[in-house]
């Protein structure tokens, strides 16, 4: 089980809206942004050691952020088709 390759496990996350503005151009007068926190345990190297918390700070525009919702809407609903094939 040691041997096998894992993702880092998401222990917590914050996140906010932030309005940038700018006064080079009217276009960009007013631009939302999404700052995300994610707290996030490693696995650990050695067996004795606690796996170490990092911090991983993400800035999303609305159109990268709409992009990541509907994929991970995708995603619950193949899960959801899936788990419902298999209660069958």
């Amino acid at each position: 089980m040691a041997s096998q390759v894992s993702l880092p496990k998401l222990v917590d996350f914050d996140w906010r809206v932030d309005v940038k503005t700018s006064s080079d151009a009217v276009t960009r007068m007013s631009m939302p942004t999404c700052l995300v926190q994610l707290k996030i345990q490693e696995n650990a190297c050695e067996e004795k050691r606690l796996p170490e918390l990092k911090c991983l700070n993400v800035e999303l525009s609305k159109k990268t952020l709409d992009t990541m919702l509907d994929g991970l809407g995708k995603i619950r609903d193949q899960l959801s088709s899936v788990s419902q094939s298999s209660a069958s």
